[in-house]
């Protein structure tokens, strides 16, 4: 799927000033995380119509956020004659999506995932992601990468990394999987981490805090592969990402499961009955039943 937003092609280089970028970059970081929290609190309260309505969503937020990188782009690198195009590539739920840059860099979207990027790069090399996705960066010292969530900003030179920001989890993460990268709060480029093969760097949306940690980023970036791995992840974070790689919507119907903690490994290939059976084997008493695209659990 390939799509132009409308209008932010248009863009006239000359007609930007630095004091309206900036201004421009506060007033849509603070609209995005005010969506955000509303989108939040409207998916845990209307759990059917969201199954529909998230992709949407996800793109919305996408559409609010960009500006920013539109207007730094249009800017910075492109000639005050000529006018910006972007391009959009979206994930649906249940598919991965594979997206070649104009720089020949490779990005696998993950399930419920929107990419945004100019059709041409110019000295910087800027797209915006709400979702997941990895990134196979082509090196270059001379046009530094940047990745931009509505949370995180993430700048390489030439790596294999992931990056994790959906608009409902309350963590935006990135692993490094070869080569380095460095990562800052949006705006905060002063709390810069700088990553190493096999550390991750999670930013809390609600606290603010920046942790760095050992992970192993090979099964971080397993689901590229279809693979699915948890390790000491909460019922309600499983869930979600159960949803996302089968295209399902589930329900948690007993309180007593959310304290359960779940550590496994799924391998590709398995359904989603194979998966919700080794599920219930993991957390003793659990069972679930199962109507189309709707698992509820007990």
């Amino acid at each position: 799927m390939k799509e132009k937003f409308y209008g932010w092609d248009k863009i006239d280089a000359s007609s930007v000033s630095v004091e309206e970028t900036e201004q421009a970059f506060q007033e849509v970081m603070e609209r995005a995380r005010t969506l955000e929290d509303y989108l939040g609190a409207e998916r845990r309260r209307k759990h059917r119509i969201w199954k529909r309505a998230a992709l949407s969503i996800a793109a919305m937020l996408a559409f609010v956020a960009i500006p920013w990188s539109a207007f730094r782009y249009a800017r910075q690198s492109v000639p005050e004659s000529e006018s910006v195009q972007y391009v959009q590539r979206t994930a649906q739920r249940g598919e991965s999506v594979e997206v070649i840059l104009p720089d020949n860099s490779r990005v696998v979207l993950n399930s419920e995932s929107v990419l945004i990027y100019p059709e041409k790069f110019g000295n910087e090399r800027s797209v915006f992601l709400t979702g997941e996705a990895i990134f196979d960066v082509s090196a270059s010292q001379e046009k530094p990468f940047l990745v931009q969530t509505s949370d995180l900003t993430v700048k390489v030179f030439g790596t294999r990394f992931n990056v994790s920001a959906y608009f409902d989890d309350p963590v935006v993460t990135a692993t490094l999987n070869r080569g380095s990268i460095s990562a800052w709060p949006v705006g905060e480029p002063e709390r810069r981490v700088d990553l190493q093969p096999d550390q991750q760097v999670a930013f809390n949306r609600t606290t603010g805090d920046l942790k760095k940690e050992k992970v192993n980023s090979v099964e971080v970036l397993s689901w590229e592969g279809g693979y699915l791995c948890f390790r000491s992840q909460s019922i309600q974070e499983t869930i979600k990402v159960i949803q996302r790689h089968f295209g399902v919507q589930i329900y948690l119907t007993n309180s007593r499961y959310e304290q359960a903690k779940i550590s496994a490994r799924f391998v590709h290939g398995e359904t989603v009955d194979e998966l919700m059976d080794a599920l219930c084997m993991i957390v003793p008493g659990m069972k679930y039943t199962r109507s189309g695209d709707v698992i509820y659990l007990e």
